[in-house]
């Protein structure tokens, strides 16, 4: 596996490769460009070489001659200077360069042209050597040297710098894993920003964190919810089915053993439709296959029939009220346990006094005139773990689960229907 590389080095590998390109590509152009300068040259001078040669030559017996400062014409190819090789694809009155007969790495162009000397046309060859130009080249191409050695410098300079700058901007991240691998898998506490330069990418990746650990801890939260009020809920049918079971061996008449039937079946229904509800939350349903159902008047009073043994010994009344015909899109024993869990913790709380049921296609209201929110009852097992069981019932189904204050004493628990479910829409 290959080895990953830091930030740091990533960026001091890609920074040199870009700034030592940047020099070469400098460099390339400065030497093509006095080339082609240089080839310019020569070939403006030979120009004006060819011209003046002509001249020259028009009426002359000879096959050489100076023509100052730096060219000399020569008739014919067996006239040039020894050690001249000529390429055999030059073309005419074009210059080029050939190599150099003196003993020192000089530049030679040369230039071949054609005359017409006393009524004959002959191949004319025009040599130029600037030795002025080719010390000036030389000059210049030393000054650029230098000015390559000081970029080369300031680059090692530069280098170092975001060498330093690379370092601070990356320290923060290389803090925040530090922390990250030194804390215990249980800490979900919030990550503080790491000190040194803060970015808005690191400002980002740590509030992401945070945000990611909340939801963690909310998930775990709501799981260790979940296990309190499974093992509370089933509790009581299991209690219920173990004492039933034990009844049994005690007696053999016919209405006893009925009634401890009927005890096994309520219970064991009980645990049914719980486990059904939960296991229903873990799953992802398609929920546009539900059919829209009335919610009437007799399956709110079973719901209440089923917890009202929590009103024993109070003075408390429990009405239901449901003003107009309400229809809704859950499943009957998902209500069940949504309104049942509502309707106990208003029973739970109210020692005295109304618990109204109030159903319109808007919503579903339980008000009571207990001892209202921020307030627990006493001697009730898993309060405040069913409403987390309903809050996702809600949100499983679109519904909106609110619980408020009422200003002469308790509270009042507002399940608000989802659009789609009022009476006026057609069933699916």
């Amino acid at each position: 596996m290959n080895k990953i590389k830091s930030a740091k080095q990533l960026t001091f590998t890609y920074f040199s490769i870009v700034a030592f390109a940047i020099i070469a590509i400098h460099f390339s152009v400065f030497d093509s460009t006095l080339e082609g300068v240089e080839q310019l040259n020569a070939q403006n001078r030979l120009i004006y070489t060819k011209q003046i040669a002509q001249e020259l030559l028009a009426d002359s017996d000879e096959t050489d001659i100076a023509i100052p400062p730096y060219s000399h014409a020569y008739i014919g190819q067996e006239n040039l200077p020894d050690g001249i090789v000529i390429p055999d694809d030059i073309q005419f009155d074009q210059a080029f360069e050939v190599a150099s007969p003196d003993p020192i790495d000089a530049e030679y162009f040369m230039m071949k042209t054609r005359f017409t000397i006393k009524g004959e046309l002959k191949d004319t060859y025009l040599l130029h050597f600037d030795e002025i130009y080719e010390i000036s080249e030389e000059q210049m191409f030393w000054t650029q040297t230098k000015q390559l050695s000081i970029s080369f410098a300031l680059l090692i300079i530069t280098l170092i710098v975001v060498l330093r700058i690379s370092e601070r901007l990356t320290s923060p991240f290389s803090q925040l894993t530090d922390e990250l691998k030194n804390r215990s898998p249980h800490d979900l506490s919030p990550i503080h920003l790491p000190p040194g330069t803060a970015t808005k990418e690191l400002l980002q990746l740590v509030d992401s964190l945070n945000q990611y650990q909340a939801q963690i801890h909310d998930s775990i939260e709501r799981e260790r919810s979940f296990n309190r009020y499974a093992s509370h809920e089933l509790r009581t049918p299991l209690m219920v089915i173990k004492g039933a079971v034990s009844l049994l061996g005690q007696s053999d008449e016919p209405a006893f053993i009925e009634k401890q039937r009927n005890r096994l079946l309520h219970a064991s229904n009980e645990m049914n439709d719980f486990v059904t509800t939960l296991l229903s939350l873990t799953r992802d349903e398609d929920l546009s296959k539900l059919s829209l159902r009335s919610l009437d008047k007799k399956e709110l009073q079973q719901i209440v029939s089923a917890h009202s043994h929590l009103l024993d010994n109070k003075s408390v009344v429990c009405e239901v009220i449901v003003s107009a015909e309400t229809k809704v899109k859950i499943p009957e024993t998902t209500l069940k346990i949504l309104i049942g869990n509502l309707i106990k913790n208003a029973f739970a709380c109210t020692d005295d006094g109304k618990v109204t049921i109030h159903v319109s296609p808007q919503a579903i209201k339980i008000i009571d005139s207990g001892i209202g929110l921020g307030a627990k009852p006493r001697g009730i097992d898993g309060y405040g773990l069913g409403l987390v069981i309903a809050n996702d019932i809600c949100r499983k189904y679109g519904w909106l689960l609110d619980l408020t204050n009422n200003e002469n004493g308790g509270c009042t628990a507002i399940i608000t229907l989802q659009q789609g479910e009022k009476p006026s829409d057609t069933p699916a």
